[in-house]
């Protein structure tokens, strides 16, 4: 097999122009049905490429916010974890347990909670933007090879 030929039988939609390489019939933005023909003339390529290199833009975005959830919730978390020692109980300067009723303990479950959810959602909307960046680039690499197929300048 060359270097520019490849062995995916893409779908296309003419309303999103997008391309999908996973076996869908159906688009899932628009709903329309999706078509066998691949785009013959370059300006319509191009409007393929674009779009596709805006979708891969917007995951890195996506990923860039998604690391700022992350890098608050650890931040947040961090805090709540050092006012949990701030909320313990000492006599005699023996550590005898947490006081549940101090106002340092409350600030360290409210801290603990938040980071946890930042965390949590920080991770999520990654994982989600590193789909959406993979799906990008893999619309994109398939593009160039069949700009390079059919001998097409990229």
């Amino acid at each position: 097999m060359k270097k520019c030929e490849s062995p995916i039988k893409p779908s296309f939609c003419e309303n999103d122009h997008e391309t999908f390489l996973h076996g869908e019939t159906v688009c899932p933005h628009c709903g329309a049905p999706l078509s066998m023909t691949p785009p013959q003339n370059e300006d319509e390529i191009s409007l393929y490429s674009r779009e596709a290199h805006n979708r891969d833009i917007d995951g890195y975005n996506r990923t860039q916010n998604a690391l700022c959830y992350l890098v608050i919730g650890g931040i947040i978390f961090v805090i709540g974890a050092l006012f949990v020692f701030l909320s313990l109980e000492k006599k005699y300067n023996k550590i005898v347990g947490i006081n549940p009723a101090s106002f340092p303990f409350v600030i360290a479950m409210l801290c603990l909670a938040t980071g946890l959810v930042l965390l949590t959602l920080g991770t999520i909307f990654l994982l989600k933007a590193r789909r959406i960046r993979s799906y990008a680039r893999q619309e994109i690499e398939w593009l160039a090879s069949y700009r390079c197929q059919n001998g097409k300048s990229s």
